[in-house]
């Protein structure tokens, strides 16, 4: 073999591991884009049902808070109209407080 086919055989056998590489480079990256991808899913499937479930929460935590408001709202007003208003009883109040001697 003379050194001509050495050289060509060695360019030819460099070729092949650069294919090799470049092929294993290839299926290195879509590999990882594959597990990104599954990933991305699995993260977004998480987000969006803790993002549900603190949604649902809120949301029976803040309807609890309307009903207790309404509740001593209602409870104040009931107070407030079961009072008799002594008029002749605030004017003399009003007026020793207003007009002290």
């Amino acid at each position: 073999m003379d050194e001509t086919d050495v050289l060509r055989h060695l360019l030819e056998v460099e070729a092949e591991a650069a294919a090799l590489v470049d092929s294993a480079q290839a299926e290195a990256d879509r590999r990882l884009a594959d597990g990104e991808k599954l990933n991305r899913e699995h993260y977004d499937q998480c987000y969006a049902k803790e993002v549900a479930e603190l949604d649902a929460n809120y949301q029976k935590q803040l309807d609890a808070v309307k009903a207790d408001y309404q509740k001593q709202l209602d409870a104040y007003r009931a107070e407030l109209d079961a009072m008799s208003v002594n008029n002749s009883r605030f004017m003399e109040l009003a007026g020793h407080l207003l007009l002290k001697d």
